[in-house]
Parts: C-alpha cells; structure tokens; sequence
C-alpha cells in the first residue's frame, strides 16, 4: 500500500522561504517510520517544519448508490 507524504520544507538560510512537497512513499513506512522517512526525504539545506502521510484509497469507501435487500 502507497501513501503521499506532504513536507513543508524551510530554506535553512531563510527560514522564511518555505515549499511544499509531495511524494508517495510506502504507507507501513510512512505511518511507523515517518521521522526516518521525513529525514531521508529532506533535501540537504532545508528543515523539514511539517510532514503528513495520507493513505492512498483504493476504490470508493461510500457505496454510489443504497441497494436494499429485499426478501
């Protein structure tokens, strides 16, 4: 299973300047892991000052349409 991880990356010399970034990881990484995995995809010259892992969905969680049982 896959996951997006979202940084927030700061420019070490100015801390003002900041980026937003996105990569899909593996997910058992991402949600177990997630400082090794933060650190590893920090960029040398950036601090990383927020990080997200959203799991991939696969298909739809909410059905498109209420099918009843009946008899």
């Amino acid at each position: 299973m896959q996951a997006t991880l979202t940084l927030v990356l700061c420019l070490l010399s100015a801390p003002d300047q900041c980026e937003v970034r996105q990569k899909r990881v593996d997910a058992q990484a991402c949600f177990y892991a997630g400082a090794n995995v933060v650190a590893a995809e920090t960029p040398p010259g950036f601090r990383a000052v927020h990080a997200r892992c959203d799991p991939d969905h696969r298909g739809s969680l909410v059905p498109s349409t209420d099918r009843h049982r009946t008899g």
